[in-house]
Parts: structure tokens; C-alpha cells; sequence
């Protein structure tokens, strides 16, 4: 029994860790280089930082051309070990990637292009005639192109914060976690929207706005003559988060939610007090009509909200309590749309202007 589970748990290891990179040696090199297969080889040393940061990207490569073994070979070998394979193929320096063509091993072709995913893929495409298999990645973030960047960045309806990148950027690729967060975060919001683009692929546009270094991040806000804000704020997500809601007029949190003031209109947080502290009906009924006709002035979906809550408790007490109580429920539920979520959340806001013990601040008067 015991035997069976230590055979089951080593398979499940392997199987879990397998790489789609070759792992060459001086027995099977020759077996596999310069045979009827390209080959694209890494050399490497354990001890080097560059090799390290660069193996999650070449196990990636593997990944997209694992479908192609039989005409693409993505390998590496440990040249500081095997150091005969690394003089036979004057190595001097780690990592040091060689293409290999179809049944060749002398005079391979150095790679000294980009060491970032993109890059690797286009150089073994155009080498090999082979078309990777790349899964693309699920983002929130909206990418922009020379072809709709004035649809969406210029666009005077919208405020769009716009992240200019490089794909082989160290800085980019840092920041992109915390930028899909952003995104994520501002999904429900139509008018502020998240987006980058690829300014070493657009250079028209990067040129226009005098794109310099990467990432450099740019605000575009809303109006008819639209002009670029420099962000220069930090770049954890609760600084984006701040910038945004300051700057966009939105109440949103880190991670995604909403704020207490979020929805709330104060005009009408005003009137939900003054009808709370109602001494009588008569006081009660006249907060109701003039709270009617503030709604409808109001551009808010969430104004005549508040009429309808003053109603509600008029036929029950305990409405308040009850509601938010309820909505408190269906949100942690985690069964609802984002957009229920917020619906929901601006309304518990509203809500808790209706207890008793809410006042009235100066800046709702």
C-alpha cells in the first residue's frame, strides 16, 4: 500500500513538472542537433542570473512549439558542465542561444535579438516556417492600437489612463500584474477606462506623444479638446486607485469594490436625515414631496431610490435594517454580476442615511 502511494505521489511529480525543454548532453546532442529537425539551444550555467530570469520565458517558448516536436526542437544544455560542448561551439558567454538548421551542426546562427516571448516566437517562426500555439492571455486591460487609440483615448466622453510599453521591458512586465488589477477594478466603470499600448509596434503614435522610455503612463481626461496628463504617482495599485477616483470622480476601492459615498447623492443624503428625524407625519409627508421633486432634477438612476425607501418605511418600520441586511446576504453570495454588485452596494450607501443616529455634515446642508 505504502509502496503504491510513494509511486503514485513520484508520478504525480514528474508528470506535474514536465518541461517541453529538451535537456541536451554530450551523448544526446548529436542525436538530436543538426538532424532532421530545427533546433533552437540554450547555453547555460546553473550559477547565472540571466539564465534564470530567462528560463520561465524559454519554457514558454517550449510550450508554444510542443505541438511541433517533430519539426522544431526548443533545448538547452549546461555548457559551465558539459565545457566541451561549449568550446566545440565557442561559448563564451551565458546564455547564449545558437539556431540549428535541418541536418546541420557546424556554423550555427547566433541569436542576439530580444530575450523576451515575443521576439523568441517571431525568430523561431521565420526560421523554422513554423506557427507557435500561443495561448493568449485573458485580460481586462483595453488594448489600444495605432487603428482605435482615437476612438478610445481621445475619445471626449471617456477619461482613459494609457500605459505606453515595451515587450522587452523589465519594468513593463513588473508593473503588468498591478495594471490587470487596475483594469479589474474599473471594469464597471464606462467612462474610466483602463488600456496600454504596444508603443514599440504603434510608433506613430508613440512618437506623437513623445514617448521617451517604458513604461511611461499618460491620462487622457474628458472634454472636447483632449490633452495628455503625465501620471507621475506611484505604481502599487492603491496609487493608481487614488489618481483615478480623483481624477474620474469614481468611489472605487483596492480590489475592486466601492466606497461608503459611492452613489450617494447629497442633496438627498440631506433629506433622507431631515425625514429619519421627523417628529410627525405631517413633517414626514412634506420631506417626501420635496425629496420628489429633488429626484426629479437629479441626472442619478439612484434618486428616486430614495423616495422609494422613504415610502417603504412608511408601511414598515424595520425596512432599513431588513434591506440592508438583505443585500448585505446576496453580495457576499458571490452569486451575482459586477454590476449587481455595485447596484447593490450603492444602494446599501443610501440606505444607511435612513438610521437614526445618521447626521447631517456641512458639506450635506
Amino acid at each position: 500500500m505504502k509502496l503504491s502511494f510513494f509511486l503514485s505521489f513520484f508520478y504525480l511529480l514528474i508528470v506535474t513538472n514536465a518541461s517541453n525543454v529538451i535537456e541536451l548532453t554530450p551523448t544526446n546532442f548529436d542525436q538530436i542537433v543538426g538532424k532532421d529537425k530545427f533546433a533552437l539551444v540554450e547555453f547555460f550555467a546553473p550559477w547565472c542570473g540571466h539564465c534564470k530570469n530567462l528560463a520561465p520565458v524559454y519554457e514558454q517558448l517550449a510550450d508554444a512549439f510542443s505541438y511541433a516536436k517533430d519539426q522544431v526542437v526548443i533545448a538547452k544544455i549546461d555548457a559551465d558542465n558539459h565545457k566541451d560542448l561549449g568550446s566545440r561551439f565557442h561559448i563564451s558567454g551565458f546564455p547564449t542561444l545558437k539556431w540549428f538548421n535541418k541536418g546541420v551542426t557546424d556554423n550555427p546562427d547566433e541569436y542576439d535579438k530580444g530575450r523576451d516571448f515575443e521576439s523568441l516566437v517571431s525568430f523561431v517562426e521565420e526560421k523554422s516556417g513554423v506557427t507557435a500555439k500561443v495561448k493568449k492571455a485573458i485580460t481586462t486591460v483595453t488594448v489600444l492600437t495605432t487603428k482605435n487609440f482615437n476612438e478610445i483615448a481621445l475619445n471626449p466622453e471617456k477619461n482613459t489612463l494609457v500605459e505606453f510599453y515595451a515587450p522587452w521591458c523589465g519594468h513593463c512586465k513588473n508593473l503588468a500584474p498591478t495594471y490587470e488589477k487596475v483594469a479589474q477594478n474599473y471594469a464597471q466603470e464606462s467612462d474610466c477606462v483602463v488600456a496600454n499600448i504596444d508603443a514599440t509596434q504603434n510608433k506613430d503614435i508613440a512618437e506623437k506623444y513623445e514617448i521617451r522610455g517604458f513604461p511611461t503612463i499618460k491620462f487622457f481626461p474628458k472634454g472636447e479638446n483632449k490633452t495628455s496628463i503625465d501620471y507621475q504617482g506611484g505604481r502599487s495599485e492603491k496609487d493608481f486607485v487614488d489618481f483615478l477616483n480623483k481624477n474620474c470622480g469614481t468611489h472605487r476601492l483596492v480590489g475592486g469594490g466601492l466606497s461608503e459615498e459611492a452613489g450617494k447623492i447629497p442633496e438627498l443624503d440631506a433629506l433622507a436625515v431631515k425625514f429619519t428625524n421627523a417628529n410627525t407625519q405631517k413633517d414626514a409627508d412634506s420631506v417626501i414631496k420635496e425629496t420628489k421633486a429633488a429626484a426629479d432634477k437629479s441626472d442619478s438612476k439612484f434618486a428616486q431610490y430614495y423616495v422609494k425607501v422613504m415610502e417603504k418605511i412608511q408601511d414598515k418600520k424595520d425596512y432599513v435594517d431588513n434591506e440592508i441586511a438583505r443585500l448585505d446576504k446576496i453580495i457576499k453570495s458571490g452569486k451575482i454580476s459586477g454590476s449587481k454588485v455595485d447596484d447593490f452596494t450603492i444602494r446599501k450607501n443610501i440606505l444607511a442615511n435612513f438610521h437614526k443616529d445618521k447626521t447631517i455634515t456641512h458639506q450635506e446642508l
